[in-house]
């Protein structure tokens, strides 16, 4: 296992990739989200090439030029972009159809979509169709802080965003940073229209089709909402050989979206932080069917998600956990200091044997959970291993719903829910350094009692409100945790964990408060 540094999340070997943004004030989020309101008092100069103007509330169509605008999509996508161009639309302003404009950039000179002037966002209304802004076969776009949205009576196979490799070769460099999606009246029935709803979204990207791949995408700074199908769905590659590189998901905001909250399938080394996904299943265009989940992964390699937020997700079908290691991964899966809270679904899936068996070892530690109270993880028929040490699982006075694989290792957590719970046994599952409070202990080891938290459940919507999980100067938990290798080197505070002295129990390892 790959253990990355705890305040980056830097994925080297491309230029899009930024340095995250670190913890500022007691851990909390720092999730740049795009306003209504941008106020720029003229397009960013590029670094070579044009700026093409789109004024849609003119009548009179231009040339694209500052003082004679484009005032139609039509006339953009009839025209050609190259490397360092801009198009520049006007803010406050709302164009309608599908905005497709065609043309490649360069990782030096990328072509760019930003606003311009004062007012609201300006607005893509797709009025229907599949997208309201659509990539194909292309690279190097940078797409700033506009709005889309695509509404209409019924669901269907829709999204706001769409980039997409279809002609069998690598498209790389796109960098979505700032939008805003709301309203994308996506397929909301997975169970009816599978195909469909996993192809709606506010963002999508996909490869379809043999050798397409796409590469340096970076998802970031965006707000979206209320679309049927959920919310960033990130396809790269096609099968578990053929996968997408350097893919980064951080700093997004999705909120009462029908469906998943963010998917990333088909790529080596994905990071997914510093998102937040709450009321998943509600919104303008609810779930009806079928299955979902909050941040997930699919036949990756070595994929990553931390330090995100879950919160209020409905009951679908089956699943509606915050975290889910599905199928086909491979490498180890690592999800790691994140919060969830109030998910109907439960805390983490593992699906392996729902379609290609990956194998991956599945590493789950530093998260706090609140009210979750259910993990399903082993029960698929996978040949998937977990390692679950310093989590704190709190449901205080609910019944706990666990399943493991036959290979797993259970150490350091601290387990508090009513005692008609029932902590899975037999080979190969091991029970160690273990607080359970009000759970009967699945074997001798562990400690029984109260763990003796700062002030649980408190937590709220952020990563820093999960503070009430440390633990008093009087917890039995401190300092006396099994030593657990390549344990990642910090809590889900920040505070080291040593590889050599026994480490606290649960998701805190500093000194008694």
């Amino acid at each position: 296992m790959r253990d990355r540094a705890f305040r980056t999340g830097r994925i080297s070997g491309s230029p899009l990739f930024r340095t995250a943004r670190a913890f500022t004030t007691g851990l909390a989020v720092v999730a740049t989200v795009a306003t209504a309101a941008t106020v720029l008092t003229a397009a960013p100069a590029a670094a070579s090439g044009n700026t093409v103007y789109l004024d849609c509330s003119r009548s009179i169509d231009g040339t694209g030029s500052p003082g004679h605008p484009y005032t139609t999509v039509a006339s953009v996508n009839a025209r050609t972009f190259h490397p360092g161009d801009t198009l520049a639309i006007a803010s406050g302003t709302t164009c309608h159809g599908t905005l497709a404009p065609k043309g490649s950039g360069t990782a030096a000179a990328p072509i760019t979509i930003v606003p311009y002037g004062t007012g609201d966002a300006p607005v893509i209304d797709a009025d229907g169709a599949e997208n309201a802004l659509h990539l194909t076969n292309q690279d190097h776009w940078r797409i700033g802080a506009i709005k889309l949205t695509n509404p209409a009576s019924g669901t269907a196979q829709r999204q706001g965003l769409l980039i997409e490799s279809t002609d069998g070769r690598t498209h790389s460099g796109f960098d979505v940073d700032g939008l805003i999606v709301d309203k994308v009246a996506g397929e909301t029935d997975k169970a009816a229209h599978a195909t469909a709803f996993a192809m709606s979204a506010c963002i999508r990207t996909g490869a379809s089709g043999p050798d397409s791949l796409l590469a340096d995408v970076h998802v970031h700074g965006t707000s979206v909402g209320n679309c049927g199908g959920g919310g960033i769905k990130v396809r790269v590659g096609t099968v578990n050989t053929r996968l997408g590189q350097r893919v980064h998901v951080d700093h997004n905001t999705i909120s009462a979206v029908g469906g998943d909250g963010i998917i990333v399938s088909y790529a080596e080394s994905p990071m997914i932080e510093y998102n937040t996904a709450a009321d998943l299943g509600t919104g303008a265009y609810p779930w009806t069917g079928g299955n979902f989940a909050g941040i997930w992964v699919l036949g990756d390699h070595d994929a990553t998600i931390q330090k995100n937020v879950v919160h209020g997700s409905i009951m679908s079908a089956f699943d509606s956990e915050a975290f889910d290691c599905d199928w086909g991964n491979t490498g180890t899966c690592t999800v790691q200091y994140n919060f969830s809270r109030d998910n109907a679904g439960g805390l983490f899936l593992d699906c392996d044997g729902c379609g290609t068996v990956g194998g991956a070892t599945e590493v789950v530690r530093y998260n706090v959970s609140q009210n979750d109270c259910r993990m399903v993880s082993g029960g698929s028929g996978g040949w998937s291993s977990l390692r679950f040490y310093n989590n704190v699982v709190y449901c205080t006075g609910r019944r706990l719903d666990v399943t493991v694989p036959a290979n797993s290792i259970l150490e350091n957590n601290v387990w508090v829910a009513s005692e008609d719970s029932r902590l899975p046994t037999g080979s190969g599952v091991s029970w160690q350094w273990n607080v359970f409070q009000g759970v009967p202990r699945p074997t001798a080891n562990g400690i029984e009692g109260d763990p003796q938290f700062v002030d649980p459940g408190t937590g709220g919507d952020t990563l820093g409100s999960a503070g009430g999980y440390r633990l008093k100067a009087t917890s039995p938990a401190l300092g006396n945790g099994g030593i657990v290798p390549d344990n990642g080197g910090r809590d889900y505070w920040g505070d080291a964990v040593s590889s050599t002295a026994k480490p606290n129990r649960g998701a805190y390892n500093g000194p008694g408060l």
